[in-house]
């Protein structure tokens, strides 16, 4: 039998986020605790909320990146503040999937001020289709809306440390941005990068696996081989892993691609076992390789998969 190794239970309980709000009959299921990871001495990962969490210190607060689930949303509030100086200052969020967004309402409500891109508040402000698992995600209260949005990208100034963010065109969603804290040298990327699992691509808002390949690419070229690397779900990341993951999804792509070229059905293309090369590694998340082709072949016929 193979050895369960830590970072197999990691991949295995963060796989857990993603499915709670994504598959059906989400209520029922309880997330995995939450937990503190030391990143450096101002930068801490919060895992367990549902999207992998950072947060910085500074001297009058801190600054979050994405808010986890709902249901986890006062766990997350308590274990943020529990960091450092008390006060939330600012939260920036990577897209609006409510893995990532769950805690908005709370912390706007505190007064925290919310950035995003400008996609972000579009989506957040009306409920989202999502047909690949035929739900509908509500609209964000107001006060759990980003009051401060951007098109491309800035940076700003938080705790001695330089905090860079950036739009990378549709890839997992319409509306994905990736933050850089320079000074450290961690990176998070948001569910631009699924760590060791297949990863979900949200066609109804955009995305693409095309446009996931593309940004890996410029994930990439971003970072250097000592960039601490923060996946929207997954164990910590470097380069090495984007690359693996970029390499993944390409090979995959290219199997599906031709199949469906080919004129297979959905049936025949999962029968056909294209992600076998790669299900070992990629295949432990919530999503196996024959889910993984749906979603793709969804993706090629306009969502009819």
């Amino acid at each position: 039998m193979a050895r369960i190794t830590r970072r197999d239970l990691f991949q295995i309980a963060s796989s857990i986020a993603p499915a709670l709000w994504l598959a059906r009959g989400a209520a029922a299921q309880t997330p995995p605790a939450l937990e503190l990871q030391p990143l450096g001495d101002k930068l801490t990962l919060l895992t367990g909320a549902g999207g992998n969490i950072a947060i910085l210190q500074g001297a009058d607060g801190l600054l979050l990146i994405d808010s986890g689930l709902p249901q986890t949303a006062e766990a997350m509030d308590r274990m943020a503040r529990s960091v450092g100086p008390s006060t939330i200052q600012v939260l920036i969020n990577t897209h609006f999937h409510f893995d990532h967004v769950g805690g908005n309402e709370r912390l706007g409500h505190e007064g925290v001020r919310i950035m995003a891109q400008e996609n972000v508040l579009k989506r957040v402000s009306t409920p989202q289709k999502n047909s690949f698992f035929s739900r509908e995600s509500p609209a964000l209260a107001p006060e759990g809306r980003p009051s401060v949005t951007f098109s491309s990208g800035g940076e700003l100034g938080h705790g001695g440390e330089k905090v860079v963010y950036r739009y990378l065109p549709p890839a997992h969603t319409d509306g994905d941005a990736t933050i850089h804290f320079q000074n450290a040298n961690v990176y998070h990327a948001g569910d631009l990068l699924f760590n060791g699992m297949y990863p979900f691509i949200d066609y109804s808002a955009g995305g693409s696996i095309e446009g996931m390949v593309a940004a890996a690419d410029r994930i990439i070229e971003a970072v250097d081989g000592k960039t601490k690397i923060i996946p929207g779900h997954g164990p910590m990341a470097v380069r090495d892993d984007v690359r693996a993951f970029r390499a993944m999804l390409a090979g995959v792509n290219e199997r599906v691609t031709g199949l469906f070229n080919a004129g297979k059905t959905l049936e025949q293309a999962q029968a056909a076992e294209p992600t076998r090369a790669w299900d070992e590694k990629w295949g432990r998340g919530f999503l196996k390789g024959s889910d993984f082709v749906r979603l793709l072949y969804a993706g090629k016929t306009g969502g009819r998969a």
